[in-house]
């Protein structure tokens, strides 16, 4: 133990930590200094039909409720904080995130994570939004289902897609877990851009009479 400790303030001495943002030196625990944290571009959004996630979603699956914790522009923190998540296993920046969302979720069946393709997860060896998607649901007590929703299609980086081919290549991309009992769940993605991926993903649940679904991002564009 006394090595490890020896070990791990060695690492700390020569490669500390620093803010995501601004590249201050800051505690191992953190991600962003204090003063980045307390400029992140929050939504301030309720849960509910209200809000610009909402409406990003409306026209193109059917959805309770939706809600978006930060706002999402090319290169703000908020896009250094997901690619970090996404491409640098960063789970306890889920972890911190979703201590950040204090709505009361415990009416709810369960939380769903949109999932991977078997395919990249092998390749990229984790899900960034488990651990986002896990602690919301510790945190209000309800069931967490990560094989609620099952990728069955695999597809390249749709980056450098518009709208029209991003519903169009996503189409028919998920199916239902058959053991997944009748609910209202929330489904938990990382970033909400044109809304293709949660509505292809949604849409499989609006086939059923038996779901409804509400929807919670890290980010919104």
């Amino acid at each position: 133990m006394e090595i490890k400790t020896i070990v791990n303030s060695l690492v700390d001495l020569f490669f500390p930590m620093r803010c995501l943002d601004c590249q201050d030196v800051i505690q191992p625990s953190q991600f962003l200094c204090v003063s980045c944290s307390s400029k992140l571009p929050f939504t301030h959004w309720q849960f509910d039909q209200n809000n610009h996630a909402f409406s990003q979603l409306k026209n193109l699956c059917k959805v309770d409720e939706a809600f978006s914790l930060l706002h999402f522009k090319s290169h703000n923190a908020t896009q250094t904080i997901l690619h970090e998540m996404k491409y640098r296993n960063r789970p306890e920046i889920g972890i911190d995130l979703a201590q950040l969302i204090k709505f009361n979720l415990s009416d709810y069946d369960g939380i769903i994570p949109i999932p991977l393709h078997p395919k990249r997860l092998k390749t990229r060896g984790y899900n960034q939004v488990e651990d986002f998607a896990r602690t919301l649901a510790e945190m209000n007590q309800i069931n967490y289902y990560s094989d609620g929703l099952i990728r069955t299609k695999y597809q390249h980086s749709q980056v450098n897609e518009d709208k029209k081919h991003r519903l169009e290549n996503l189409k028919d991309s998920f199916q239902i877990n058959p053991n997944l009992k009748q609910g209202h769940y929330i489904l938990i993605d990382d970033v909400l851009t044109t809304g293709a991926t949660i509505a292809s993903a949604v849409k499989q649940f609006n086939l059923s009479e038996n779901f409804k679904i509400s929807v919670i991002t890290i980010a919104c564009a």
